[in-house]
Formats: C-alpha cells, structure tokens, sequence
C-alpha cells in the first residue's frame, strides 16, 4: 500500500513538474523583451517583488499561517541569496545572447543539481540518471540547431554558465527546506530575501532607476508570474514528492519549448 502511494506521489511530482516547465519556458522570451529599458539589477528587483507578491496573495487566500520571524533562519538567506545572484546574471546572459542561446548553455544546470544533491542531501545517482543527463544536454544542443556560436559574447556565455549554478544551488536550498515548511513560504522568503539583498546591491552601487518604460515593467511583470510564480510554485511542491535530481531531469527538456516560444529571429527585439 505504502509503494502504491510513493509511486502516485513520484507520478504526481513528475505532473507538477511538467506544467511547472511550461510555465518557466516562457519567461526568457518575456525578460527579453524587458532589458529594451530595465537594466538586469533592476529588472531582478521588479521580478522578486513582483513573485513575492504573488506568492504572499496565494499565502493570504489559501491562509497558510507564515512568521517574518523565520526571516533569522540563516538558510533563508542562502536561499534568497542563490536566487538574486542567479537573477542577475541571467539578465546579464539575456541581454548579450538570444533567449535560446542562453536556454542551452544553461542545461549545464542539470549537472550541477546532481553533483550539489548528492554532496548535500546524499541522493544517489543511479545508471538511468546519468543516462538521462547525457540524453537531455546531447538532445539540447542537437535542437538548438547549432545557436551557440564562437561569435557569441564571451562576458554572456560565462554569465549563461554560472547563473544555473545559482539556481542550482538555490533548488538544494530549497529541497532541505520544503521538508519542514510548506512550499509557498518557502517561495515567498525566497524572493523577498531576494529583493531585499538586491535593493541593498543597488543602493551600494548606485544602479539607476532612470528611464523605465512601462512596456518593459509589463513584459517583466508577465516573466515574474509564469516563472517566479507559477513555475517555481509548481516545482516547490514537486520536491515533495521526488528528489531534486529527477525533478529537475524534467526541467532538462526546456530549450525545446523556448524554440517553440522563440519563432522570430533576436533582430526583431530591437536588441
């Protein structure tokens, strides 16, 4: 009875997953289209507080009880902290590279997740898995119909490959976090520690906020729902129910639907 209601639990992990990736394929193509005025400091300042306000009206209608006072809880901190960094330097990586482009370079994220899984939370990496790690960055790259080009900017490319690390890293956080708390406070200290630690990087280095069209906000309030809320909502929950490496396996598949969501060429941008 108990194997029966691991493996709906795996299948059901798996589901929300799915419908997680859908909904984070779409945020590249939107943030985008938002650095035609936001610069990536500020365009991660909107996107954490947009999620984060969100994830707190989710909080008030389902009326899950959540205490500032876990804002002391040192891994809360990681976990925004991973977020922020991991923001930046995708916005970074998107405003010198196409969104597809980017979406490759950061399958480089499943690899990371494996390594960081099995270091921090001792999750085995079994045959398949490995299989599925050289299936899914083989596939990426075959798909992408050979983007990636030596023309490229360098400064993107090692932005593009650090950024998932961040993530990564934050989505470890996350797994040992969900354990004893429910998804959606997890989301929500996630990105309000976020944007606390970016506002504070902003003050310090004097980032302006000059110049921001309402075009440019609307695209990156459009990137903060589906991905920052919707997406990672999804994925939260899903670590529940399956360990982060095979969560994760099925976030591998997402250049596929950013070709998909990316029919025009980056000229058309006007980037």
């Amino acid at each position: 009875m108990n194997s029966k209601l691991a493996s709906r639990g795996q299948l059901w992990g798996v589901e929300l997953n799915l419908i997680s990736l859908l909904f984070s394929s779409i945020s590249p193509v939107l943030n985008k289209f938002s650095l035609t005025s936001l610069t990536p400091v500020v365009g991660g300042i909107f996107t954490s507080i947009f999620a984060a306000f969100f994830v707190f009206c989710t909080i008030l209608i389902t009326r899950n009880p959540i205490s500032f006072t876990a804002l002391k809880n040192p891994w809360l901190w990681l976990l925004g902290g991973t977020n922020a960094i991991g923001i930046i330097l995708q916005y970074v990586a998107l405003s010198l590279l196409s969104p597809i482009t980017v979406t490759l370079i950061a399958r480089m994220y499943l690899v990371y997740v494996f390594v960081l899984s099995y270091i921090f939370l001792r999750e085995r990496i079994e045959k398949w898995d490995y299989l599925a790690i050289i299936l899914c960055i083989v596939g990426s790259f075959l798909i992408s119909g050979g983007r990636l080009q030596l023309s490229d900017n360098g400064w993107g490319i090692i932005c593009a490959f650090i950024y998932p690390l961040m993530y990564a890293a934050n989505n470890i956080t996350a797994k040992h976090l969900v354990s004893d708390t429910h998804p959606s406070n997890v989301l929500f200290y996630n990105h309000t520690t976020s944007a606390i630690l970016l506002l504070v990087f902003a003050i310090a280095s004097g980032t302006s906020f000059k110049g921001i069209s309402g075009q440019a906000v609307a695209f990156n309030f459009g990137g903060a729902f589906f991905n920052g809320f919707m997406s990672l909502l999804l994925f939260y929950t899903s670590l529940k129910f399956i360990s982060a490496g095979k969560a994760n396996i099925v976030r591998a598949f997402g250049p596929v639907i950013v070709i998909i969501y990316s029919p025009v060429k980056d000229d058309t941008i006007g980037l």
